[in-house]
Order: C-alpha cells, then structure tokens, then sequence
C-alpha cells in the first residue's frame, strides 16, 4: 500500500475517471477514491450519454484521448444521430446504454491503466502544509474517512452531487449523494473557512419501472439508426449505421438494440399531481435551491405550462436484457404514492410497478468564477474542480471538465504549460469559458446555441480539431493519431478529385430532372454539383463511374464516415469560411493578455460594476473580459486604452 501520489482524485463518477484516466496515461502516479467500487461511472439519472451539443462534448472527449465514447460505444443497446433534419453544425449523437455494463467497462479500463490505483473510502478533509510564492495555500494530500492520509502533489474534486447531499422524496429526506449511497461531509466546510464561495443545488431523477408491467402496444415505438430484421428461421441481423461515438475504427457497438417508447401524459395525470403540489418539496418550502430550468420535474411542467394538457414521456431501458425502464419526462419528488397514483392514469402505465420512485437532491456547489480555465482554484494552489460542483449537469459536461482537469493537475505537478481549449476549438472550450467567465444561477448544460462559432465545432470533425492537440501533450496514441492524418489524406483526397473532375453535360443532363435538378448549360466541376441541394455523393456515384471509383479507393471501415465529411465540407465550405474569419478577428482580442496583477479598483475610469466584476473574476485576456456580465464596451475601449492600443 502506497500513500504518495502525484496526483488525487476524489470521486469517481463521469468526471473523475474521466480526471484519472488522462492523468495516469499522462505519466502522473495517480489515486482514485471513492466511496464504492461498485459504482464507478455511475449513470446517476437517464442510462444515456449525448444529445443536442452534448454528443459533440463526448466526441470531443474521444478526439483528445478520453474514454466516454468508447464506452458508450460498447455499451449502446440504442443509437441515434439527432437533427439530421438540419444542417451538420446541429447533428448530435445520442446513445442509450447498459447502465451496468457501462460501470463494467469503465472499470476494465480504469484497472488496465498503468500508475492508476482505486480506493474505496470517503475523503473527508484536505491536507494544505505550506503557502506558495504568492502567500496561497497549497494542497498537499487528502484525508479520509477510514483516518488514512494520502499526499499528492494535486487534488482534483469531483464529488458530484455527494457534498451535503439531501435527498428528498416526498416529506421523506434521506441524507445521501444519490439513493443508498451515503453523503460526503466536511470538505465544503473547510473550503468554506478558507474563503470559498459555495451555494445549493437541486436536481432530480424520475421513478424506474417493471417493463413487463407496461402495455406497449399503447405506447408509440422510437427506434434507433441501427435496423433489425427476422428472416424467415427466426434469425435476427442488425445493419448498424456507421456513426458512432469514437473515432477509433475499431470501436463500435454490439449489443442488441432495443427500442424507447413514446406515452403521453392527460388531464387525469395533471389533476392527481396538481391537487398534491402541497406535498412537493419544490412547492411547500422544503427546498429552496436552484433546480434546472430546461429539465423540470413533471410538477414543475404542469405549473410552468399550465395551459397545456399533455407532457410527452419517453420509457428508456436500462440495458440489453434488464426490465428496468427509466421515464424521462417525469423527474419528481412528490410521495412515492402520488407518483404512482399519477402515472396510472397513463393508459399504458395502468398496472404499472415501480422499482423504485423519483426523488430530487440538493447538494453544495462552488461558483465556478473561483477558477481559472485550467480549472485550477484561484485560491488554493494544485486544487482543482470538475463537474457538478462547478454548478454542472450531465454526465458529458462532467467528463469534459474531468479530461481538462486531469490533463492540467498532471501539468501543475510536472511544471508543463497549461492545457486550454478556446471556444473556437470545442464545445469543452465554450462550457469551461461561460463558467469561470460569467458563473452560474442554475445548473448549467450545454447547448448549440451557447457556441458563436458551432459550423467550426462539428461533431462530424472533432478529430481533426482535437486529435493533433490531444497528440501534442501525450493524451492521444500514435496509433490514433495516424488513423486521423490517414482520415485527412482521403477525405482530401476525395475533395481534390471533386475540384479536378469535370462532368460533361450530355452525360448528367439525362439524370438530373428526375433528381429535382436543372439541366447544365455547360460542362462543370463535379465540386459545384455536390453544391446543389438536392445531389449528394451517394447520388452522383450512382451516375459517374469515375466517382463511384475514387469513394472504392477509400479504405472501406471508414468510407462512409470519410465520404460524409468530404461532403459536409464542400456543401459547407463558404459558411465554414466566413465563421473562421470571425474566429479569426476575434482571437485577436484573446492574444491581448491582461494578466492578473492589475490593480482594477484604482482604474476610476471604469464603471463600479465593471472594477467589482473584473477584479474577482481577473480575466487573463481582453475577450474573456469582453464576455464577463455587466462588462461594456465603455469598459473594454478603456482596458485597451491601458494596454497601449
């Protein structure tokens, strides 16, 4: 038994593996603690990972190194890529998963990693022994609840919703991180004495079902990409979509896909919750925290939305073979009686028994402006945050957070630059900005609106944004790495033969009525076809034989994958390039350093807002100062004027 590491993880949900993984493959001897080994990686809430703007975090989170995608991958019983309606810059995948088989490969992985150990304890109190140059504290080691003490040269915090966490169903509250799982305690409080802001949380998760005890053929059937057909010896094959989480060729998904079913909620459903709201925690003043806005408790939709008379819910299987059946839709924490009572009155719910019933959580959280973009304190140095108790939700955000985290408590001990993300370079980027830059009043969850510059961030191109950088730092395997550059040569490849062919009129006219096309005057570059709307590769090949040839030459495990990002190129080129410009101009402002040594009290030239607003969140460039609440114009000519320009 060792108590000496470089580097401690406390917590081992989403972020901290995540945190622990990149640390250890970094070279940094690292310790994981948790308080059960049985439930690393956890799938807390919905037994899924991505959706809109969070499957390009988890594709992000694959182009660096981590390993969320390819669990996911692994452990998929359904795959979806959503928004495919829409232009490129929206698709997002979505994937259900295994809830234990997702713990179960999270663990090999974790097992497999060389200088990466586990413990099962509770971390209660931070070890800090000296002060740095700047008079900081410095954290030095961790101790527990069993009165063992670790050291380390950093700490990342990843404990999720376990700090003081209160669970609460019904007038029932059970002190917990999650349901049987005991809360953590002390920590807050230390970190409290020494200065640091901290507030409640809520979030909560809906009641799990027996699905033998639901009536499906009343429930509408949501399938996945993948299809699965019977032939007539009953033997069952799966034509699988080729998108997938990972980039890695070799991953992808086996197990059986499974459908989600569509119910709906009715008057009768409203009427038993409505006639309870004096029973709900929300509602009768047991809890007073901050709950998610864009994901409501079912008591929640029916105040909110009062004039509507049907909420849709979707019954979400918890793996491959399970009956366990999760209802997203109906977060609650009402009695277990009055939501029992209230999903009987769903036609197809009318026998329904519950595994276990919805509850919601409070727990303590550290406003996320007391970071740097390392996701390092400011206040104490070789401490740093992940996930939700940086006022996060979800399990993407969260292993975004523990990635950059884990990478920079590795750098922090090895003295190595620190490792940001721009929010031109990734959504991971933009999540970690908005929090350190302008903080949070509820929990926060990404979305494709929240990036200005999201035709560059792509789920379809993560790789080629990320790849090069996770390889620059060590993260990302030379073998990885070569399987990007091999992608890069073909898809451009692909796109130089589109630029060099020209496609004679006489031979396409023929065709292109019936594709919805007007007929060409003249011969034109296959390029400016695949512009039009309405023809695609898969189309042209079909006519040019030439074409149909150079997407053969693809190597064929990833042709469709390379085909479609050649395509998404040239259909998009001119919006990719007008965005990059604006990227461009804007990264000016973000090579203009401010530092953190400016005193901005003494600058009376600025508004009180702005001196009170920049000296806590000391931005370290004029573009992150830009994006501060409250910041003017006014107030950025005047940091500019400072700096000379």
């Amino acid at each position: 038994m060792r108590f000496e590491y470089d580097v401690i993880v406390i917590g081992a949900g989403h972020a901290g593996c995540e945190a622990a993984a990149a640390a250890a493959r970094l070279g940094s001897e690292t310790l994981l603690i948790t308080s059960d080994m049985n439930r690393i990686a956890q799938m807390s809430c919905n037994p899924a990972v991505g959706g809109i703007a969070k499957g390009q975090i988890v594709r992000e989170v694959d182009a660096l190194g981590g390993q969320m995608g390819i669990v996911t991958d692994r452990t998929a019983v359904q795959f979806r890529m959503l928004n495919r309606s829409k232009g490129p810059a929206m698709w997002s995948p979505r994937a259900q998963s295994d809830r234990t088989r997702f713990i179960d490969e999270w663990r090999k992985i974790l097992d497999a990693t060389p200088g990466l150990y586990i413990f099962q304890d509770t971390a209660i109190e931070f070890v800090f022994d000296q002060k740095s140059e700047n008079g900081r504290p410095v954290v030095t080691g961790v101790k527990t609840l069993l009165g063992l003490t670790f050291k380390a040269k950093s700490v990342v915090l990843t404990a999720g919703t376990f700090l003081n966490g209160l669970l609460h169903f019904g007038e029932t509250q059970i002190p917990g991180g999650r349901i049987s799982e005991p809360a953590s305690y002390g920590l807050t409080e230390q970190l409290k004495a020494i200065g640091f802001e901290t507030q409640r949380m809520k979030t909560g998760t809906p009641a799990r079902i027996d699905g033998r005890t639901v009536n499906f053929s009343l429930a509408q059937a949501q399938s996945g990409d993948d299809i699965v057909s019977t032939d007539a010896d009953g033997n069952v094959s799966v034509a699988r979509d080729f998108h997938k989480f990972s980039f890695l060729p070799k991953e992808g998904r086996t197990l059986m896909p499974r459908e989600c079913w569509i119910v709906h909620t009715n008057p009768d459903v409203h009427r038993r919750l409505h006639d309870n709201l004096d029973r709900s925690p929300l509602y009768n003043g047991q809890i007073q925290s901050i709950g998610p806005r864009y994901c409501p408790s079912i008591e929640t939709k029916i105040v909110t939305f009062a004039d509507k008379d049907s909420h849709q819910l979707f019954l979400e299987p918890e793996g491959e073979t399970t009956e366990e059946y999760y209802i997203n839709g109906f977060s609650s924490s009402l009695p277990w009686d009055v939501q029992i009572d209230a999903l009987k009155q769903v036609e197809a719910l009318k026998d329904v028994h519950f595994y276990r019933p919805g509850y919601a959580i409070e727990y303590d959280y550290f406003d996320p402006t007391q970071l740097r973009h390392t996701l390092q304190t400011k206040l104490v140095d070789g401490l740093f945050f992940a996930g939700q108790v940086n006022g996060t939700t979800g399990y993407e955000e969260a292993a975004g957070q523990g990635l950059i985290a884990g990478v920079n408590a590795h750098n922090y001990v090895k003295n190595l630059p620190d490792f940001v993300l721009k929010r031109d370079e990734a959504y991971i980027g933009v999540l970690i900005d908005d929090l350190v830059t302008k903080g949070v009043d509820e929990p926060y969850r990404m979305f494709t609106s929240r990036a200005e510059y999201r035709i560059l961030l792509r789920q379809d191109d993560a790789d080629m944004r990320l790849t090069p950088r996770g390889y620059e730092i060590g993260l990302v395997t030379e073998e990885r790495y070569q399987l990007m550059v091999d992608k890069r040569r073909q898809r451009d490849e692909l796109i130089e033969f589109c630029r060099g062919f020209l496609v004679k009129a006489d031979k396409i006219n023929p065709h292109l009525p019936a594709l919805g096309c007007v007929e060409l005057k003249a011969s034109q570059r296959l390029y400016d076809l695949i512009l039009r709307p309405q023809l695609d590769f898969e189309k042209l090949r079909r006519l040019i034989p030439a074409l149909d040839r150079q997407i053969m030459s693809i190597e064929e495990e990833r042709r469709s994958e390379i085909v479609e990002s050649a395509e998404i190129l040239i259909k998009y080129s001119g919006y990719i390039e007008r965005e990059r410009l604006l990227a461009d101009k804007i990264q000016r402002l973000e090579n203009l350093p401010l530092g953190d040594k400016i005193d901005y009290d003494q600058i009376l030239s600025l508004s009180t807002e702005a001196r009170q607003k920049l000296a806590k969140i000391r931005p370290m460039t004029i573009a992150q100062a830009s994006r501060i609440p409250g910041i003017s114009p006014a107030d950025i000519n005047i940091l500019l004027m400072l700096l000379g320009r």
